[in-house]
């Protein structure tokens, strides 16, 4: 991509079902954020509040586009 693409600031929460926040390494956390990045190009991610549920691989947040 060329020099004026916004690239999303990788970041990764995950939460269990109660909403409590798991610790995940760094390392492992950029892989996962790469990984769904990669997987969704068309989710406009310069926006914020997207959410990856791992029980239905569905992507969150893609509502309004």
């Amino acid at each position: 991509m060329g020099p004026r693409t916004l690239w999303p600031h990788l970041r990764l929460t995950a939460v269990n079902e109660r909403g409590h926040v798991l610790r995940i390494p760094r390392a492992k956390a950029l892989t996962i954020a790469r990984w769904i990045i990669r997987s969704f190009p068309h989710a406009g991610w310069a926006a914020d509040g997207h959410a990856f549920d791992l029980r239905t691989a569905k992507l969150h947040g893609l509502e309004a586009r």
